[in-house]
């Protein structure tokens, strides 16, 4: 049986992450033999083994977490719970399979981690509408304040990301960090506090001259990244910008504009200038979930940490 020793290591790697296709790369399609193909059914037994625990214990979480949910929410209309109760349903099986077809079989479109149903998916947002319109109007005072920082040579982290990428991180899984100097940013601070993080990252990034991330997803589909542009060197003698590009769509970066994407689709980012560039990036709830929606993932969050602990692996592996 499955201690709490156990459930701990699953938790610190992929324990609700959806299972990954065994393939027998070895052999298959080469007519191997029986030995080989013999070893790969031991390891596959070993992976099935595992596949079986993770599913346990991620079904066991999830009711878990239907049974605070209801409890702590038993005051909401069944109408306001539809949603919430279709994620828990979603999450405690084969994510993917409760994913919309579309989204399923999209070429650019992962999660690997939790997902909530009956959002919207597309790779940009509209940034000109609410909440997102805040943001832009502060973005002059914002860059004002990041100015003084750079001024006085304040410190962008290394986060171990590849080369050329740096942070100074204001929040981190949803804790205001204490390194960066809140008192010196008032307007950025106020800003912020309008808007509603999603518990992950909000932080300056700089982007070194001819680097960039590769391509990948992040964790969860109830999040959406707002881009604010703070430093963004023009191409030289008319050369290409910094960029990121999202699903194949390329957006360039300009100071003072306000870019919003959804990160479950495939994103990637370049610097082809000799400048560093520098950008705000703030984790939100997408704009399509209720407050109360809200709520419900930030209660589930809180539920594995309390269950699983803090680990090193601190990726949203629904959960």
């Amino acid at each position: 049986f499955f201690t709490p020793d156990t459930m701990l290591l699953l938790s610190a790697s992929s324990c609700f992450a959806p299972a990954t296709e065994l393939r027998c790369r070895g052999c298959h399609g080469s007519g191997g033999g029986t030995s080989r193909c013999g070893r790969i059914s031991m390891g596959s037994a070993a992976v099935s083994g595992e596949a079986a625990e993770e599913a346990y214990w991620r079904a066991w979480f999830w009711d878990k977490a239907s049974e605070a949910v209801e409890e702590q929410f038993a005051s909401a209309g069944k109408r306001a719970l539809r949603r919430v109760r279709e994620y828990i349903k979603v999450n405690r099986g084969d994510v993917a399979q409760g994913m919309p077809k579309k989204l399923r079989k999209h070429p650019h479109y992962e999660v690997v981690g939790g997902y909530f149903p009956g959002l919207s998916a597309t790779p940009f947002l509209d940034a000109s509408a609410a909440p997102f319109d805040a943001i832009r109007r502060a973005a002059p005072a914002i860059r004002e304040e990041l100015d003084g920082l750079l001024a006085r040579e304040a410190e962008f982290e290394d986060i171990g990301k590849p080369l050329g990428w740096r942070t100074m991180p204001i929040y981190y899984r949803g804790e205001r960090q204490a390194s960066f100097p809140a008192e010196e940013c008032p307007q950025t601070m106020g800003a912020l506090g309008k808007l509603r993080l999603a518990g992950e990252t909000v932080a300056f990034q700089r982007q070194s001259p001819g680097t960039g991330l590769p391509r990948h997803v992040d964790p969860c589909s109830w999040v959406v990244a707002c881009h604010v542009g703070m430093v963004c060197p023009t191409g030289e003698e008319g050369g290409e910008t910094p960029y990121i590009s999202v699903a194949g769509e390329k957006y360039h970066w300009r100071e003072g504009e306000v870019m919003v994407f959804d990160p479950s689709f495939k994103h990637e980012t370049f610097n082809p200038t000799s400048q560093d560039r520098i950008i705000l990036n703030i984790d939100l709830f997408h704009p399509e979930l209720t407050d109360l929606e809200c709520r419900v993932i930030q209660e589930t969050i809180r539920l594995k940490k309390e269950l699983f602990g803090s680990t090193e692996a601190q990726e949203w592996r629904g959960p």
